[in-house]
């Protein structure tokens, strides 16, 4: 996933050096298979495709680097979803991006705003709020820490259930690719696998 950047230093402008979006609807024409829709960050990404050759839900995904402070990010979710006629659920991470927010404050306002947004969006359909996958890095993963804590507290707030891929993914050591970020395939399998089974109800 080396095309889909990561800022590795905390700027503090509200942009990254590389902006990006990452949409893909999985085979549009199938109007019966189940259907996830992914929106989160490059990991989303890479779980895509894995997720979807298990066979079992189509991986629909709007992957981006965004931060939720971002003005645009709801208008282009909005704009995406209503391209998909079907989803049979909704998850939602974003951790690994706005660096430059504050993670107890600063992050976890506008987080608990973008979850507000999604119930209203996609209202009627089950959602779920992922905890953002660790990182090699100590002093990031520290921050990713404080992120999933915030995040737990707004699933808690609006009775949502949580999908766990922080845990999935630091459960094996060999699941991080070299630049310490994005995973291997053994680890999307694994992040993929712990989606479908945490949604398995509504599938």
């Amino acid at each position: 996933m080396s095309e889909l950047t990561y800022e590795y230093t905390d700027l503090r402008s509200r942009l990254e050096t590389f902006e990006w979006d990452n949409t893909w609807i999985e085979h549009s024409e199938n109007e019966n298979a189940a259907r996830l829709l992914h929106i989160g960050d490059s990991i989303s990404v890479g779980t895509r495709g894995i997720g979807t050759g298990m066979g079992k839900v189509l991986f629909d995904n709007f992957g981006t680097s965004r931060a939720v402070d971002n003005p645009y990010f709801k208008g282009a979710i909005h704009n995406f979803a209503a391209q998909l006629t079907k989803r049979n659920a909704v998850i939602f991470n974003n951790g690994l991006h706005g660096w430059h927010l504050d993670d107890e404050t600063e992050y976890a306002e506008y987080y608990e705003d973008m979850v507000k947004f999604l119930i209203e969006e996609f209202k009627g359909i089950p959602l779920y709020i992922v905890l953002t996958t660790h990182v090699r890095d100590e002093e990031r993963d520290l921050r990713v820490k404080k992120r999933n804590k915030a995040a737990t507290a707004v699933a808690n707030k609006y009775g949502l259930e949580i999908i766990d891929l922080y845990s999935a993914s630091a459960s094996d050591p060999n699941f991080l690719s070299g630049d310490g970020v994005h995973l291997t395939a053994d680890g999307y399998k694994a992040l993929a696998e712990t989606i479908i089974e945490s949604i398995s109800k509504n599938i």
